[in-house]
């Protein structure tokens, strides 16, 4: 039976190919997109654990993920949160969202600091050249963000209406892709004395959990989170992405049932006289069914191989032309799109194989 399904399989190869292909975009779909969001959020919560910190201290209702780009908090908040039992030192950050650089259109994270404070707190940016932030308009980018641009320390940047020196190159994966000056952002910006959150040090990183408890009680209504639970935080928090998650899972089950659907209903159609010859030499429904139900799943697990090593070379190189992308693929998604892929096609056969069981043999043997 299975010799004869793959023989099936073959005897059609362009609309085999076509089905094979459509099933394995259905499952690099469902992998890639859903490795970018898991990929774009472990990137941030990597980027902030990386800092240093113990906790984060964010204004009311802030998102983890988009960052608080506005400064909302003033900076006075530093004194008072060092009065705070167990608070070893506090970092103001304004999180402010550059959209261009060089005149390209970038998503970048700047993050503008009180360079001496962050430095205690994260033990400084790993410098690749240059030096670290000192005076008046100065620069530091992340070593992606470097070499996707081009940029190199030294080099002068117009940005925010302010013509900057970058400084420095630091290796990437702590915080911002960008850092300045506190004080030059808020004048840039117009929001003086202001921050979007801050980075906290405890006199101990085992005691985060006590010392969050305790800037609760001091500041009630602000959200403050351990270092340690912001990936769990995020991914729980994350508006719209369960929902993004479902709709992608039902659209992969629609694409594989109609395309199987149409793969197979066309099948039964051309091979009426053979599925007749079948039937007339004794084969009975059930092995009809299981004859066009093999088809399928030997179409849908060739669209799954196929679907992976599109998944797998996509997420390699998207990285190359969007050097700040972030794709995570987990074996947990591929499970899920592998299954999709052919459940799908194992429900999209089934109405074919059902007509095809039910052909009386003699019309089926006149069929022209």
């Amino acid at each position: 039976m299975a010799n004869l399904a793959a023989a099936n399989v073959m005897h059609r190869k362009t609309r085999t190919a076509v089905s094979v292909f459509a099933v394995a975009m259905e499952v690099a779909m469902v992998m890639i997109l859903v490795g970018m969001a898991n990929g774009t959020l472990g990137d941030i919560a990597g980027r902030l654990q990386n800092v240093g910190a113990d906790v984060l201290f964010q204004p009311p209702d802030a998102s983890l993920i988009l960052g608080a780009t506005s400064a909302v908090m003033p900076v006075k908040f530093v004194d008072l949160m060092r009065e705070v039992e167990g608070v070893k030192d506090v970092a103001p950050v304004l999180n402010w969202h550059v959209s261009q650089i060089k005149g390209e259109s970038r998503a970048v994270n700047l993050w503008a600091v009180d360079y001496p404070s962050f430095s205690r707190i994260s033990g400084g940016l790993d410098l690749v050249s240059g030096h670290a932030l000192q005076g008046p308009d100065e620069l530091m980018m992340d070593t992606v963000l470097a070499n996707a641009t081009g940029i190199k320390a030294g080099d002068a940047l117009h940005m925010l209406n302010r013509d900057f020196r970058v400084a420095g190159i630091f290796r990437a994966g702590a915080g911002g892709r960008l850092y300045a000056r506190l004080e030059d952002i808020q004048a840039a910006i117009g929001t003086p004395d202001k921050a979007s959150f801050f980075l906290i040090k405890g006199t101990s990183a085992l005691a985060a959990d006590r010392l969050t408890e305790a800037l609760q009680a001091r500041f009630k209504g602000y959200k403050i989170t351990p270092m340690a639970q912001v990936s769990k935080v995020m991914q729980q928090n994350a508006v719209g992405l369960e929902q993004f998650k479902t709709a992608l899972t039902g659209m992969a089950v629609v694409i594989s049932f109609l395309v199987v659907l149409l793969a197979m209903y066309t099948t039964i159609i051309e091979r009426t006289r053979e599925i007749g010859i079948l039937r007339a030499i004794g084969a009975g429904q059930a092995t009809v069914v299981r004859l066009v139900v093999t088809e399928s799943f030997l179409i849908c697990a060739a669209g799954v191989v196929v679907g992976m090593a599109l998944a797998v070379g996509t997420a390699l190189y998207l990285p190359r032309i969007f050097p700040t992308l972030a794709v995570t693929l987990s074996r947990e998604w591929a499970a899920i799109a592998a299954a999709l892929g052919i459940a799908g096609g194992l429900l999209g056969s089934i109405y074919p194989a059902v007509k095809a069981a039910r052909m009386d043999p003699i019309q089926a043997l006149n069929f022209e």
